[in-house]
């Protein structure tokens, strides 16, 4: 099932849930499963290289989803079908018994999929596994990262892995066996002109609605809809695959794999986070996976949502609480530090309270040294009004240019009548056809005198959060990643003397700083960050924008802990 994450190096860097030995390589996440009383994660990795290298199957088994114990290699690259790396595969359990189907990448550099089944299926930590003597059992199409399989009510299996051409762009190709054996290829099962080429794409229920995942664009998307039990494709309800509103992970979380939890009656998405700077090869290790992540969906059920699993609390130093209530923030404060706390391995949740319809930016700092010269701050940005911003740009998300616009309110108006507008920019600096641009998502706003931009509204009674990673002060090394993360909350009216409320539910692991919405798990913002010294593990509040009224910005609630280790 899940590795909660991996890495290792110098003792600065010995993350809590990300934790290897020197020399690997972590990327996809494979074959995530529940079998025999234990969790298991399969992982690519590359044992004789810190950045690069073929790739083999890592594996590790759990009795609880979040305590480890690693095990040896599961499969390695031996076989002319799989001499050049054992790429992405998923795990399915077909008459008792898990098996693996995996890309191989064989003498001829061609992709095909292969299957593994367990040397001795009565032993619960499946050390052992055997490679199928029919390998492989699919050459074509030439696509990799095969999903999960799932069945119909005649006990046909189908399985979807990864491809993509010029017709159809990217997609999932579909095929169907009677015995897990022989298959047989159908069509594509999904596919659209965001990206040319998906990878991991996977589909599972949740709530008796069918989810569609696939990862493009350097990012994971998802889309809820319908099984045509006909035709055998999959048709989105609301958004797709490759649209701004639907990213699984508003951060740095890429190729994820999910699977059923039946202890805990939940689905659980785990995801690859990449590094973001250039010291793999001086630290020994790169890549790690993220925190387990329980996957649900919205009270219409067409938007999907998640939060970290609840079994991860036991990970929490109980005798390190520490609680604060009812702190009310200055006006203006750029920087201060919260008293007697520190730590680079921590868990946070933080409840805000602040007036609405006003122009904020507020939030909370970590890994931060004591004077405040490196630190990562997670904030919150609100706006009086976000229908009609002039200097404002939203850069980014662009998926149309609406020709022959002439000025900012016939750009708005271009988004209000597209349905899968969500935000626009008119930019006066740029000619004609090509200055009003519709977004599938919301932007973070950046200040721009030549720009005007605003935000497709909802109903009454509702007001736009951004939620941010800044990284700008996080480390000094000019080869890391600096850009911003962040996502959006429309947040409905839940006041009190105009006051709203929010609530952040933030995981620290030195050089991994993970984000969530805990109420509703509408917001997921994972980031990389790299700070050089080693006293960056204090705490901090900013205020940036204060309130314009005499109603404060307060903290109502944070509690913080300290975590233990998740290998045994």
């Amino acid at each position: 099932m899940i590795i909660v994450g991996i890495s290792q190096a110098d003792d600065r860097f010995h993350p809590q849930y990300h934790l290897m030995p020197a020399n690997d390589w972590l990327n996809d996440p494979n074959g995530p499963v529940f079998y025999k009383g234990y969790y298991h994660m399969f992982f690519q990795y590359t044992p004789n290289s810190s950045t690069s290298g073929l790739k083999y199957w890592g594996h590790g088994y759990s009795e609880d989803m979040v305590h480890w114990t690693r095990l040896p290699i599961a499969i390695s690259p031996d076989q002319p079908y799989d001499i050049n790396g054992i790429w992405t595969g998923s795990t399915t359990i077909v008459d008792d018994v898990p098996v693996i189907i995996y890309t191989g990448i064989n003498e001829n550099n061609q992709e095909v999929q292969c299957q593994a089944r367990p040397a001795d299926a009565t032993d619960p930590t499946m050390t052992e596994w055997i490679k199928f003597p029919m390998n492989p059992l699919i050459t074509n199409p030439n696509g990799r990262d095969p999903a999960t399989a799932f069945q119909d009510d005649q006990n046909n299996y189908y399985l979807i892995y990864g491809f993509g051409t010029d017709e159809l762009g990217g997609q999932a190709v579909l095929f169907t066996s009677r015995d897990f054996t022989n298959w047989t290829y159908l069509h594509p099962i999904h596919s659209n002109h965001y990206d040319n080429f998906w990878e991991c794409p996977d589909i599972f229920n949740v709530s008796n609605r069918v989810v569609m995942k696939a990862s493009l664009r350097g990012q994971d998307f998802w889309a809820v809809g319908e099984l045509d039990p006909v035709k055998k494709v999959f048709v989105p309800l609301a958004g797709d695959l490759g649209e701004y509103t639907q990213l699984v992970d508003q951060g740095k979380f890429y190729a994820s794999k999910s699977f059923y939890d039946p202890i805990h009656d939940q689905q659980v998405i785990v995801g690859w986070i990449s590094e973001d700077d250039n010291q793999g090869e001086q630290r020994g290790w790169q890549g790690l996976l993220s925190l387990p992540r329980s996957i649900f969906l919205s009270d219409d059920g067409l938007q999907l949502r998640s939060h970290p699993i609840e079994t991860l609390q036991i990970l929490r130093d109980e005798k390190s609480h520490r609680s604060f209530h009812n702190i009310v923030l200055p006006s203006v404060v750029p920087f201060e530090l919260v008293p007697d706390i520190k730590g680079n391995q921590i868990e946070l949740i933080i409840n805000w309270q602040f007036p609405g319809n006003q122009n904020l930016d507020f939030g909370l700092s970590v890994l931060s040294t004591a004077d405040g010269r490196q630190r990562t701050s997670i904030g919150v940005i609100t706006r009086v009004n976000t229908s009609f911003m002039p200097n404002w740009d939203v850069p980014g998300w662009d998926y149309f240019s609406v020709p022959a616009i002439n000025n900012s309110t016939a750009c708005q108006r271009s988004c209000d009548q597209d349905i899968k507008c969500h935000s626009w920019t008119f930019d006066s600096s740029k000619k004609i056809n090509d200055n009003c641009f519709m977004k599938s998502g919301i932007p973070l706003l950046v200040t721009n005198s030549a720009c005007t931009s605003g935000v497709k509204q909802r109903e009454t009674n509702q007001q736009l959060v951004w939620i941010y990673i800044n990284r700008s002060l996080s480390q000094q090394n000019p080869a890391a990643g600096r850009s911003p993360h962040y996502g959006t909350i429309w947040m409905k009216s839940e006041s009190l003397n105009s006051q709203w409320f929010l609530g952040l539910h933030i995981y620290v692991d030195h050089s991994v700083i993970e984000v969530f919405e805990p109420k509703g798990g509408r917001v997921a913002i994972t980031a990389r960050v790299y700070p050089e010294e080693d006293s960056a593990e204090n705490l901090a509040v900013y205020v940036n924008d204060a309130s314009a009224t005499d109603q404060d910005i307060i903290i109502d609630t944070l509690d913080v802990w300290i975590l233990n280790k998740i290998w045994t």
